[in-house]
């Protein structure tokens, strides 16, 4: 290739071998690629950076309450939580809808934004439920986040004037995908009530067993005389996923008892931090 040098000296010929030739094209080659990649950036539209998604929460975590009485339910509270969404705004239009996935096997629930800026669920099992929030707008962009929330349970379960106490099934199957239960606690009552007037009553032995897959735990033999109780404390880890078996043997079938079970089962603390909305002293 040859060049003419136009400077203002007497013109010469500048000859370009091929290395410095295919050098010019290279460089013309990297700069048009630069160029397209500018207008490209320029033009996309992100929707994580469309969408602010803000959430305010002031729990992630909570107990379910039961009460069984001689085999029938008196009362069931399941955990009831609230997620504000109002604050959530996008920069390519008004927000459409907002949806909550509690990670129960519930299906989703969706809300419009033009109605409502929360959405409250109602968790009734326990487990540690990894829970999917999210918002769309008007333009169809789409933002969400997942979070993870804890929830234990605790039964009181009561058997009265029974000679042949009832067995209470303990479900430590999680309502997710997620790990088993961390503790089964136990706190359980059998009460020997006295006989009118006092003449007559006999003492009782008892004896609590907690049984599970290959696993049986034995309170061991105790008395109770007439008008007296006795309690049993266990703490049972790391129980798996299965129904456990908590039973109250008796020795004998002339006396009536009461029983009263304090059951929990609980998780290992791993839910997401709450996140409250900010008061003016914040």
């Amino acid at each position: 290739m040859i060049g003419i040098d136009l400077s203002t000296q007497a013109p010469h010929i500048v000859f370009m071998g091929n290395v410095a030739k295919r050098a010019v094209l290279l460089s013309l080659l990297i700069a048009s690629a630069c160029l397209a990649g500018c207008t490209s950036e320029e033009g996309s539209s992100d929707d994580d950076s469309a969408i602010d998604l803000v959430i305010y929460y002031d729990a992630t975590s909570g107990m379910i309450q039961e009460n069984v009485q001689n085999g029938q339910q008196v009362s069931f509270s399941g955990v009831e939580l609230t997620f504000d969404y109002a604050y959530t705004n996008s920069a390519d239009g008004n927000i459409e809808s907002y949806y909550f996935e509690a990670g129960d096997g519930s299906s989703r629930i969706t809300a419009q934004a033009n109605d409502t800026g929360e959405i409250t669920y109602n968790y009734a099992t326990h487990g540690l439920f990894t829970a999917v929030l999210g918002a769309i707008d008007e333009a169809g962009n789409e933002a969400n986040e997942s979070i993870t929330i804890r929830i234990d349970k605790r039964t009181l379960w009561g058997q009265s004037g029974t000679d042949n106490p009832s067995t209470m099934t303990i479900d430590t199957n999680p309502d997710c995908e997620c790990d088993a239960p961390s503790k089964i606690a136990i706190d359980s009552t059998v009460e020997n009530p006295g006989n009118l007037g006092g003449f007559g009553g006999s003492p009782v032995s008892v004896n609590w067993l907690l049984s599970g897959e290959g696993v049986e735990r034995d309170s061991g033999q105790e008395q109770i005389a007439d008008g007296q109780n006795a309690q049993w404390l266990h703490d049972e880890f790391n129980p798996g996923k299965q129904s456990w078996s908590l039973d109250v043997e008796l020795n004998s079938n002339d006396e009536q008892v009461n029983i009263d079970h304090d059951v929990t089962i609980t998780y290992i603390d791993e839910e997401s931090k709450p996140n409250p909305l900010p008061t003016q002293e914040q």
